[in-house]
C-alpha cells in the first residue's frame, strides 16, 4: 500500500512541475510578445513624419511665389505698338486732369530775332527785345496737362510713338508729333491734340506784343518739333515735357508793333514749352 502511496505522489509532483513548467513558458511567451508590440508601437510613429509637412508648405510656397512673380512680369510691361503707347498716353492724360495734376511751368520765348524784307526789318530786329519780354510775361506756373481736354491723339498723328518700362514700374513715353500748319483762324491737327496751339493769330501776335490791322489772310504758323514726353504711373501722368516751336510768317500785312508798319515776309519763331 505503502509502496502505491509513493508511486501515486511521485506522479502528482511530476504533473506539478509540468504544469508549472507550462505556466512559466506561457507567461515568458506572452511577456515577449508584449515587449515586441510596445516596441512595434514605438517604432511606428516615424519622426520624419513631422518634417514631412514642412517640405510640402516650403514646395507650396515656392510654387505660389513662383505664380506671383510671373503674374508681377506680366503686369509690369511696357506698351509695344503705336496704337498701345497713345492709348495708354491718352488714357493717362484724361486720368491726370480728373485726379489732380503736378505743379508745372510754362515757358515762352523767342528763338532768334524777328525779321522782315525792307526798312521794317531793322524795325523788327529793334523791337525784338521787346518782343521776348511780352514772351517772358507768358512764361508762368501751370497745374494742368497740356491738350488734356482735347480730342485723343491719333496713330495718324505721330511721327513715332515709344515706351520702355522703368524700374520703379513706372513707364516713359515719348510721342514725337507731325508737323501742323494753320491759317490765321488756326486749327486742328497733331500738335493742337498732342500739345495744343497758339489758335488764331491774334493770340500769336498777342504773345509777340503786336496787333495786326489788315492782311490778315497772308499769315500762317507752321508748329514744328513737337513732342510729348512723359512719365505714367500707375495710370496717371507723374512728369513730363510738352513743346513746340512755331514759326509765324506774315507774307504782306499792316500791324502795330508800338508802331504801325507795313509788314512783308515777317518771320518769327516761338519756343513754347511746359515741363512738369
Amino acid at each position: 500500500m505503502k509502496k502505491y502511496l509513493a508511486i501515486l505522489l511521485a506522479l502528482a509532483m511530476v504533473f506539478a512541475f509540468a504544469a508549472c513548467g507550462a505556466k512559466s513558458e506561457d507567461e515568458t511567451t506572452t511577456a515577449a510578445e508584449t515587449e515586441t508590440t510596445v516596441e512595434d508601437t514605438t517604432e511606428a510613429a516615424p519622426a520624419d513624419d513631422t518634417t514631412a509637412a514642412p517640405e510640402a508648405t516650403d514646395a507650396t510656397e515656392a510654387t505660389e511665389a513662383t505664380e506671383v512673380e510671373e503674374t508681377s512680369a506680366e503686369e509690369a510691361k511696357a506698351p509695344e505698338t503705336v496704337e498701345e503707347v497713345l492709348a495708354c498716353y491718352n488714357a493717362a492724360r484724361k486720368a491726370t486732369a480728373e485726379k489732380g495734376v503736378p505743379k508745372g511751368h510754362q515757358t515762352m520765348k523767342l528763338d532768334g530775332d524777328i525779321t522782315g524784307d525792307g526798312a521794317i526789318g531793322v524795325v523788327l530786329k529793334v523791337l525784338s527785345p521787346a518782343a521776348k519780354s511780352a514772351l517772358e510775361k507768358n512764361s508762368k506756373d501751370t497745374d494742368w496737362i497740356p491738350a488734356a481736354d482735347h480730342d485723343d491723339i491719333k496713330p495718324e498723328d505721330v511721327k513715332s510713338a515709344t515706351a520702355k518700362l522703368n524700374k520703379d514700374g513706372s513707364i516713359s513715353v515719348d510721342i514725337q508729333l507731325k508737323d501742323q500748319t494753320d491759317g490765321p483762324e488756326g486749327g486742328k491737327g497733331p500738335v493742337e491734340r498732342g500739345v495744343s496751339t497758339l489758335g488764331a493769330i491774334e493770340t500769336a501776335l498777342n504773345e509777340l506784343g503786336a496787333e495786326i490791322t489788315s492782311g490778315r489772310d497772308t499769315v500762317t504758323l507752321t508748329y514744328t518739333n513737337a513732342y510729348v514726353k512723359a512719365t505714367i504711373k500707375d495710370g496717371v501722368i507723374t512728369g513730363g515735357t510738352w513743346h513746340y516751336l512755331v514759326k509765324v510768317k506774315i507774307v504782306d500785312a499792316k500791324a502795330k508793333l508800338g508802331i504801325t508798319a507795313n509788314l512783308q515776309n515777317l518771320k518769327a519763331n516761338i519756343d513754347y514749352t511746359v515741363a512738369i
